[in-house]
């Protein structure tokens, strides 16, 4: 980006202006939803972090419905849904399976690593829960359906 670049103003809540080579695009045209259940005896169990998606670690809660899990895919990025866990997510560098909470997103065709950096990022997240429900604080959380039409500023594919 030159310092002489046009910019255009976005209508969403979160992003105000992006260069004029950029596109808006939402989530559900990114993304598409993995919803396969699968049992943690075939796909390693992971766990969803604020340092992203690791092996499960030792010292965590262990649900007894290992049978009862997501299945995630190398390049999937997983999102914890709930509020106390905010900017628990992910690009995942392995297969595996993760609890119902989490959102697995599987990416149509965009950079992969651009995605990340943009969901990791605190206005993102911000936004992830904005679009969330729930009747207290610490009981919100925020589903696909929930944020699938939430505006997400794409370059083109060698900018990402």
């Amino acid at each position: 980006m030159n310092k002489y670049e046009k910019y255009k103003k976005v209508d969403s809540s979160w992003i105000n202006n992006i260069p004029s080579s950029w596109r808006i695009s939402k989530v559900n045209s990114i993304f598409e939803e993995r919803r396969e259940k699968v049992s943690d005896k075939e796909y390693e169990p992971l766990s969803v972090t604020k340092m992203g998606v690791l092996r499960q670690l030792e010292n965590v809660a262990k649900t007894n419905s290992g049978d009862n899990r997501k299945k995630v895919l190398k390049n999937d990025f997983v999102i914890n849904s709930r509020s106390d866990r905010k900017g628990s997510s992910g690009l995942s560098e392995y297969n595996g399976s993760v609890s119902l909470i989490n959102i697995v997103l599987m990416i149509k065709s965009e950079y992969p690593k651009y995605l990340h950096y943009l969901l990791k990022s605190v206005l993102f997240q911000e936004e992830f829960y904005r679009n969330g429900k729930g009747i207290v604080a610490d009981l919100w959380s925020t589903n696909y359906q929930n944020m699938k039409n939430i505006s997400l500023p794409i370059p083109s594919f060698s900018e990402q």
